[in-house]
């Protein structure tokens, strides 16, 4: 998505949820500043050589979650006993916990930081690259935990260029995980904990008391927002998107 279309639907989105647009400003400067003091991130060739004409099975924190993880872990290992793997992984924030918990580590996170930052320091040092998303609302984790982060690469939802970042659109770190793999060139996002409902996890909602509970209003707008996007890209995309249940019944 080219930011000349993204400016109309980051407006609407702005406005339906009153949020600042100045200080998705500050932020997406904040963290130009630290990528440019810290020369943490890694350059975009190296994602089009990672993701381009893969499959890219990109996971969200609903509850399906666990279901899907054992899914890909099926797949996994029928791809390592053809000993040719052709697909990545890309976890959006908290979903990061759900796969670490069963020994994957994602090549990719795309990340706010306000899911469970050990998991994602973890992952991090095990490999992982962190797409760390500025917004108005993330300004001091923006400031305290992107200089510790290594192999880094900043994006912002203003629609402006910022030196340093990226942004090919998308709105809750789900769908943006799906913009990114479509903008470097993944032949099938195949989508995971993706549930689109009015449900989140803990790995969603660290605070939560139950795994799975009635998320709020704003939650609910946002997945809302998160499907609608989803829907564009599926007919603006070159990708092809698809749940990962329609893998198995490919079968």
């Amino acid at each position: 998505m080219e930011l000349k279309e993204w400016k109309p639907i980051y407006d609407k989105i702005m406005d339906d949820f009153g949020f600042n647009k100045e200080n998705d400003l500050k932020s997406a400067f904040i963290l130009s500043d630290i990528i440019n003091n810290t020369k943490n991130n890694i350059p975009l060739d190296s994602m089009e050589e990672l993701i381009k004409n893969k499959d890219v099975y990109v996971f969200g924190a609903g509850p399906s979650l666990k279901k899907h993880i054992k899914i890909l872990k099926s797949i996994i290992e029928d791809e390592n006993n053809k000993n040719d793997k052709n697909f990545i992984i890309i976890s959006a924030d908290g979903a990061t916990k759900a796969l670490l918990e069963e020994d994957i580590v994602p090549d990719i996170i795309v990340s706010d930081l306000d899911g469970d930052l050990n998991a994602i320091f973890e992952s991090n040092e095990r490999g992982s690259v962190v797409v760390v998303h500025a917004h108005g609302d993330n300004i001091a984790l923006i400031k305290n935990y992107a200089p510790k982060l290594k192999n880094i690469i900043g994006s912002s939802q203003v629609p402006e260029e910022i030196p340093y970042l990226i942004n090919y659109g998308g709105f809750t770190d789900g769908d943006r995980c799906c913009f990114f793999a479509e903008h470097f060139g993944a032949k099938r996002i195949i989508l995971c904990g993706m549930d689109f409902g009015e449900y989140t996890t803990k790995y969603s909602r660290p605070y939560l008391k139950n795994d799975i509970e009635k998320a709020d209003g704003v939650k609910i707008k946002k997945l809302k927002y998160a499907e609608k996007l989803i829907n564009w890209l599926m007919e603006n995309g070159n990708s092809e998107i698809l749940f990962i249940n329609n893998i198995i019944d490919e079968k």
